[in-house]
């Protein structure tokens, strides 16, 4: 993939969020990694507090025992090559974070207020140190409302599933596509009826189906988005 660069003295977060398995996580790896910045994917910070949840059997109906949990996590982020690299207690669980009992619990724990907190903070010290792509379902509206750029990438429940499924499949290979295909859709519901920063589309977002495009031209599509929006090369 050919490599823009961006000038080091600008600073600015390019927002994308959408529902699961939209496509906006292997998009905004390939963006960071042609623009030569950061990326960040919120989806892995969740499973990793997930991962410390489940480590510690943490009460997510017990308030105390939540905030405990999160006072006293060691969780470290690395934005790398494109990629975001999870660490826990000083060890890489990167490759932990799809494991079928993270993914099953996950959403439980994204949608908890003090959770949803701790991850904004990382976030936003993410993001002082330089230019960002952060994808997540509340980017957009919530993490970085005044982003430079903003996008809303969204797909089929068909699409997404069958993209869920082949990487799941590797992981559990009894699950049936069905069974992801319902997984996804109560994720939908859940995302998007949630009282704290539910998934929507903001005004100023571009939409982007990916139902029938493969992730090299949904990068086509947003670096002509970047470059008009910034009103220069990159």
């Amino acid at each position: 993939m050919e490599t823009s660069t961006l000038k080091e003295d600008e600073i600015f977060q390019i927002a994308i969020d959408g529902p699961a398995a939209s496509g906006k996580g292997t998009v905004a790896r390939m963006l960071a990694k042609k623009f030569g910045c950061m990326c960040l994917d919120t989806g892995s910070l969740y499973r990793g507090i997930t991962i410390h949840f489940l480590n510690h059997n943490v009460d997510l109906a017990d308030e105390d025992s939540i905030t405990e949990a999160i006072n006293n996590i060691d969780l470290r982020v690395d934005c790398v090559n494109g990629c975001t690299l999870i660490f826990l207690d000083g060890e890489n669980i990167t490759e932990k974070l799809h494991d079928l009992e993270v993914s099953e619990h996950g959403w439980k724990v994204a949608r908890i207020s003090r959770i949803r907190e701790k991850v904004r903070n990382i976030q936003y010290e993410t993001a002082k140190k330089g230019t960002l792509v952060c994808e997540g379902r509340d980017i957009t509206s919530v993490v970085f409302p005044n982003a430079k750029v903003k996008f809303y990438l969204t797909a089929s429940l068909k699409s997404r599933a069958k993209r869920r499924f082949l990487q799941e499949v590797k992981i559990e290979p009894t699950i049936t596509l069905e069974q992801v295909k319902q997984g996804i859709y109560e994720r939908d519901e859940a995302d998007m009826s949630r009282v704290e920063s539910p998934l929507i589309r903001v005004k100023d977002a571009i939409i982007i189906d990916c139902s029938r495009i493969k992730a090299d031209k949904v990068v086509k599509k947003m670096e002509k988005a970047i470059k008009k929006k910034l009103h220069k090369k990159v």
